[in-house]
């Protein structure tokens, strides 16, 4: 369980400041540090959002009665 939120807590982070680094250098963009900063951080939002609906759609699913299953 420790691995699991090691793993998470080193993932986002990493993937916020790997966006933001390259959309900041990539060179069809070259955005500014503010708005790469900005867009990093909704598309970090976006996907850790996707994964949390992806995991409440798979328990729900897997499950005859949500709230009586354990």
């Amino acid at each position: 369980m420790l691995l699991l939120l090691l793993a998470g807590g080193a993932l986002f982070p990493g993937l916020f400041v790997l966006l933001r680094w390259g959309l900041a250098r990539a060179p069809p963009l070259r955005l500014p540090p503010l708005h790469a900063t900005y867009l990093a951080a909704k598309l970090v939002s976006s996907i850790q959002a996707v994964m949390a609906s992806t995991a409440g759609y798979i328990v729900s699913s897997s499950c005859k009665h949500v709230i009586d299953d354990q």
